[in-house]
Formats: structure tokens, C-alpha cells, sequence
């Protein structure tokens, strides 16, 4: 766990591959003079009921706010008390159908092939990095949030003020936390450190004018989605490796480069900001020619 911030604490250990650190999405939290707001819970359950015993030495969780639908997001908000939050749209993602829309991974296919829905995926991916976690899926239902909003919200919690917005890019239902009292922001999946970012239900042109909005805030720090915190040149790097991935698809396209064609060409992994670091982690094959297919698919629009 971090201390980035007088009340701001983070783990951004359980994002970055390889086992056992694959655990989900950063996790983080703000203390304040009237409880705990929790941002992103752990998705793992072993993880969630640790990090909740923790969390309750410092206070009472008041709310939990999800950045986007996917299950490492939203599946450890069943383990904390408080009112989950989020964008409206992630009711329509996780809480109807298949689980297609909580899954913005490779496994999309077998999903849908094994008619899971959003609790059988997150079955799936228990069994698989936290077996003993299973007993803890007995009788689980996700929490669904009981505040959503479309562009704006302001929570007043204490002393401090959360400033949720529309951020569409990752996904349609991505949003941003802005805390000026701490000059912190937490971006979710629309940043990435040094590993490249799922585009397989992006929203190209849009993500691009959402890190430029993360970039204009008076802010010290960023919590992404995935990879250690950083600064707004964090975000620069991503926002510019993200557009040339849009530039490098939207030539392809101009050639008349079919969309398998593209698929079988185009790797992002050279020009990765991490890779200058020595830290860029692939995202391995199957999920690199789905963040071409998107690209393609949208750009083609």
C-alpha cells in the first residue's frame, strides 16, 4: 500500500502481470472526517476480506465508486458495506445478458460460448489466481451501485469533495475521480503505466479528449487502472502512445488493408512508453489483434 497523499492511500501491486501480482485493477482509498471512500474494491476475494478488515481499523466505508463495469472493478463491492456509484451505464453492461460486458479481456469468446454471465466469469477467473476464494462465491451476487450518474457528480463526504466524471475511452462507462483537496486523481483503465492498455471496447477519439481533460487538472498525482502511480507526463505518454496506435490503424485502413490483414501486421508493443523503461509488459497475442480489431472497427466508422 502507498501513501500518496495526506488522506490518499493505493495498492498498485495486484495489476501488474506476472502472478501473483495479476490480482485486478488498482485499488485505493480516501480517509475523511466522516469515513472511508473506497475506489475500485479488490476483485479477488481473499484480497477484498483482507483489505476490508484494514480498511475498518481506519473507519466505516461510506461509499464505493467503480470506474468502469468490468469485474475487476465492481466484484469486490459485494465484500464492503457503503453505497456503490458509478456510471449508468455500467447497469445495462453488468446487470442484464451474458457477462460480455464485464469482461474487456482475450475471454470474451468463451464467455459468450459458455453462456456465462457476470458471477460465472468472475467464478472463472476466482478459480483460476485465488482458489481458496471459491468458498467465499457461495450465494454471491455483485452489488449493483445504488447511485449512477451520466456526465457529473459531486460527493460531498466530510471534508472533501469527489468530482466523478464522464471519461469515456477505456470503455463507454469510464469515469474519473478528482479530489482537489488532495490534488489526486484516479483515472481507471483510461491510464495505463507501463503495460498497454485493452482497447477491445474502447472508444478511440473519445479516450484521447478524456486524457487531455486528466491532463489540464491541478493534480500531483494519477492512480491508473493498472501499472504504479504517476504524474500528468504519465498520462502524456499514454495519450500519445494511444493515438498513434489510432494513426498507425487509420493508415492501415486508408491502404485498403483488410481487418485480418491489419490484425496479422500491426504490433503496438514497439513503441510502448513503457518499453523505454524496460517495464512494458505485452499483452499478449490474442488481446493485441482484438485492440486492432477495435480500432479498425471503430475508425472504419
Amino acid at each position: 500500500m502507498k501513501h500518496i497523499s495526506p488522506n490518499v492511500y493505493v495498492e498498485d501491486q495486484f495489476s501488474v502481470p506476472p502472478p501473483p501480482n495479476n490480482r485486478g485493477a488498482n485499488l485505493g482509498f480516501v480517509t475523511t472526517s466522516e469515513g472511508i471512500v473506497l475506489i475500485d474494491p479488490p476483485m479477488l476475494p481473499t484480497d477484498a476480506i483482507k483489505w476490508r478488515d484494514d480498511i475498518a481499523k481506519r473507519g466505516e466505508v461510506q461509499y464505493i465508486i467503480n470506474t468502469d463495469q468490468h469485474v475487476d472493478h465492481i466484484a469486490g463491492n459485494s465484500f464492503f458495506p457503503g453505497t456503490a456509484v458509478s456510471h449508468e451505464e455500467v447497469i445495462r453492461e453488468v446487470f442484464t445478458g451474458l457477462g460480455t460486458g464485464a469482461c474487456g479481456s482475450e475471454r470474451i469468446e468463451e464467455v459468450r460460448e459458455k453462456g456465462l454471465d457476470a458471477v460465472g466469469y468472475l467464478r472463472l477467473l476466482v478459480g483460476e489466481r485465488d482458489p481458496e476464494g471459491l468458498a467465499l462465491l457461495e450465494d454471491f451476487q455483485l452489488k449493483a451501485p445504488a447511485i449512477t450518474f451520466s456526465e457529473r457528480l459531486t460527493l460531498y463526504v466530510g471534508e472533501h469533495t469527489f468530482e466523478l466524471m464522464h471519461l469515456p475511452g477505456h470503455t463507454q462507462s469510464q469515469i474519473g475521480v478528482y479530489i482537489p483537496q488532495e490534488k489526486v486523481c484516479f483515472a481507471g483503465d483510461n491510464f495505463t503505466y507501463g503495460t498497454q492498455p485493452s482497447l477491445s471496447n474502447c472508444l478511440p477519439l473519445e479516450w484521447v479528449k478524456s486524457l487531455e481533460k486528466i491532463e489540464a487538472m491541478d493534480i500531483d498525482v494519477v492512480v491508473p487502472g493498472h501499472g504504479t502511480v504517476s504524474d500528468r507526463s504519465g498520462v502524456r505518454e499514454c495519450r500519445l502512445f494511444l493515438q498513434k496506435c489510432i494513426d498507425i490503424v487509420g493508415e492501415a485502413i486508408e491502404r485498403g488493408m483488410s481487418r485480418e490483414e491489419a490484425a496479422d501486421r500491426i504490433s503496438f508493443e514497439e513503441f510502448s512508453p513503457g518499453r523505454r523503461r524496460g517495464v512494458a509488459v505485452h499483452p499478449g497475442s490474442a488481446m493485441q489483434r482484438l485492440n486492432v480489431f477495435r480500432l479498425y472497427d471503430m475508425l472504419s466508422k
